[in-house]
């Protein structure tokens, strides 16, 4: 009760702290859009902020502390679950990082897509160089395909080469493709080849490919020119249906035992910054 308590208190500060700030901050976006929201009083740079700053909060959560998603009532999570929490946590804080550099701060493109890229290219080494593969998945070929798309990603940015376009498109395609696990968890396991899974893995899976979904909405809308908000209500509209689907339509899911009503506020956090944004 007290972990439910206080998310959601999180949750609220954050959005009045982002709507408190917003006057101070510049919104480098483009001078013709100008939108009401779907009702009087929501402003849309204002909730699209506090849903980045949301999923910021929850991708650091998962990264540093997967153990706190455990389903076995305190005991040790195994260390394959933990490693899909891990990488469900960086999609989440991917999407944070995106909305914080655009739409907080105004950077370039290049800038965030750099430093989301680098994670990644983290993660990936950091598995091939431990053999991960052989404990917990996945397999060396997923690290190093993820590695070959993610590593021009982030030279490109950093070095502000003209193929960084090719180089995100390529990668939002990817990220879009990894999002089937959502729908299939069980063929997610065994294309990813993880070890020692156990009956709570594949609903682990598709909430990761809700994440990479929703991710991959986000850069596909950045990397074929959508201006940053718009792009950001097509990331909340994501983020709304596959979450709905994967903790309320997914057995496997079931199975983990979360809290169905804390789960709920993602997608209504996320439907209600879509409505605002694109309506």
């Amino acid at each position: 009760m007290a972990k439910v308590i206080f998310k959601v208190l999180t949750l609220l500060v954050t959005m009045q702290v982002s709507c408190a700030m917003a006057p101070f901050k510049r919104h480098v976006m483009l001078p013709a859009i100008s939108r009401g929201g779907a009702r009087p009083g929501l402003d849309p740079t204002c909730l699209a902020k506090a849903f980045g700053t949301a999923c910021m909060g929850q991708g650091v959560l998962n990264v540093l502390a997967p153990s706190i998603e455990t389903p076995y009532g305190g005991e040790e999570i195994n260390e394959c679950n933990a490693k899909i929490i891990r990488r469900l946590g960086l999609c989440v804080l991917n999407i944070g990082v995106f909305f914080y550099c655009l739409l907080f701060k105004g950077y370039n493109l290049r800038v965030s897509a750099s430093l989301n890229a680098l994670m990644w290219v983290a993660e990936n080494i950091s598995s091939l160089l431990n053999s991960q593969s052989e404990t917990t998945g996945p397999s060396k070929a997923s690290d190093i395909i993820m590695l070959a798309f993610t590593a021009p990603v982030a030279y490109s940015g950093l070095n502000d080469l003209l193929w960084f376009g090719t180089a995100f498109k390529a990668c939002s395609v990817l990220t879009i493709a990894s999002s089937l696990s959502c729908i299939s968890p069980s063929l997610g396991v065994k294309l990813w080849e993880l070890k020692n899974d156990d009956e709570f893995t594949p609903g682990f899976v598709s909430i990761c490919g809700a994440a990479m979904g929703t991710l991959g909405t986000l850069m596909g809308s950045l990397a074929w020119g959508v201006d940053p908000l718009t792009s950001a209500g097509y990331t909340c509209a994501a983020a709304s249906v596959l979450d709905l689907k994967a903790f309320f339509f997914t057995p496997e899911v079931d199975k983990i035992g979360h809290n169905k009503t804390l789960l709920a506020m993602w997608p209504i956090f996320g439907a209600v910054t879509a409505a605002s944004v694109l309506l």
